[in-house]
């Protein structure tokens, strides 16, 4: 089975992972941030035990229920900037005095009670926010801490909640150095992968193309000659040949530029089983998407493409068979088996993105009596 071009998928898995983690805050950001609303048990403990006359309690709950409303919105709105930094957009900011104003105004009403409030402020801006606004934040609340308390004449009372509020002001801190620490580290990852397929894209762009555009070269001059020579059967017979590999050349191009946009497991396959139903060849699929990992799927996607494109070119066959399991992947066809001893760029491509996720690539003869190519998870670099 003979095979040509390649169509690269890393710069779109390196972009999917970061799209991925993107999507996630997107989606579900308000969700994380609600974990925190158990904080908020404080004052409601405090509105719904103490000393409060009707009215108060109403308007404390109230302001916590409006609170903790903004403080799940502003997450739902603006918690993909987690670990990146902050945002500057004034929305967040909007967001972030509605809160204070609450806690300021609720002061008067439910006295220290709006202490239990403070860690949202602080979790707010440390997760939220740009580092000016951090500091200030932390700064405003630390004081806070200690003079409210001190004003109220209820220090040693105070004492749990407002070390409550220091601590998480430290692990909010820790926590988000941590967060911007991976996103980096994600980043450089990705920049990597994309560089990393852009030099394999090169060296088969050179090796692939270059190599056919050498040959139409050569065989267009042939055919020069022999016109010259009077030769013109022999010159046809040539151009027919050009044409073939201008034709194999273009399906080289498409095929490069075509697995940039692929991505999706489980689309390719839809995908693949229409061409080969098309093309009157029976398409099996055993096993799931879902057997392999997510971080796999890309490469595997694409290995599965060049592998059933070829059989539809070369194999001559009239059925292929895709199975998917935890401990690799297989494409058996019972065609006509593989011709010639030297690999193809497809098959160099295939074992070479194999090798990006720590498989193997193998290609031998099929169970089914034409090509296998299997694909073994884990199994490091020992592809022949």
């Amino acid at each position: 089975m003979n095979t040509e071009g390649t169509g690269p998928t890393a710069m779109n898995q390196a972009r999917c992972e970061v799209d991925d983690g993107i999507a996630f805050w997107d989606k579900w950001g308000w969700l994380v941030a609600g974990v925190w609303i158990i904080f908020l048990i404080f004052p409601i403990m405090d509105l719904l035990f103490e000393d409060y006359s009707l009215s108060t309690r109403i308007i404390g709950l109230v302001l916590v229920v409006v609170f903790a409303a903004v403080y799940i919105r502003a997450y739902a709105e603006f918690s993909r900037v987690v670990g990146e930094g902050g945002t500057r957009h004034p929305r967040a900011h909007i967001y972030f005095a509605i809160l204070w104003v609450i806690v300021l105004a609720g002061l008067p009403v439910i006295g220290l009670t709006v202490m239990g409030m403070f860690p949202f402020l602080t979790s707010y801006s440390a997760f939220l926010l740009t580092k000016r606004y951090t500091i200030a934040s932390y700064t405003a609340v630390a004081v806070l801490c200690f003079a409210l308390p001190i004003i109220y004449g209820e220090f040693v009372d105070l004492l749990f909640l407002i070390g409550l509020n220091l601590v998480l002001m430290v692990v909010y801190a820790i926590t988000v150095a941590a967060i911007t620490r991976s996103v980096a580290s994600e980043q450089i990852r990705a920049d990597y992968l994309v560089v990393a397929e852009q030099e394999r894209m090169a060296r088969d762009v050179h090796d692939g193309i270059g190599h056919s555009l050498t040959a139409l070269n050569l065989k267009a001059q042939l055919a020069l000659r022999l016109m010259d020579a009077g030769s013109y059967q022999e010159a046809r017979g040539e151009l027919e040949q050009l044409s073939e590999l201008a034709v194999a050349a273009l399906d080289s191009v498409r095929t490069t530029v075509h697995g940039l946009n692929r991505q999706n497991l489980e689309a390719e396959l839809q995908e693949l089983h229409q061409a080969c139903t098309d093309n009157g060849l029976e398409f099996t699929v055993l096993g799931t998407v879902e057997d392999i990992p997510v971080a796999w799927r890309s490469h595997i996607a694409w290995i599965l493409r060049e592998a059933v494109t070829n059989v539809l070119r070369h194999a001559h066959a009239g059925s292929v068979a895709v199975r998917l399991a935890t401990a690799g992947v297989s494409v058996d066809d019972d065609g006509d088996g593989i011709q010639g001893g030297e690999s193809g760029h497809g098959i160099r491509g295939m074992q070479e993105r194999a090798r990006l996720f720590g498989a193997s690539c193998t290609v031998g003869s099929s169970r089914l009596g034409g090509t296998s190519v299997q694909v073994a998870f884990g199994a490091g670099n020992g592809d022949t």
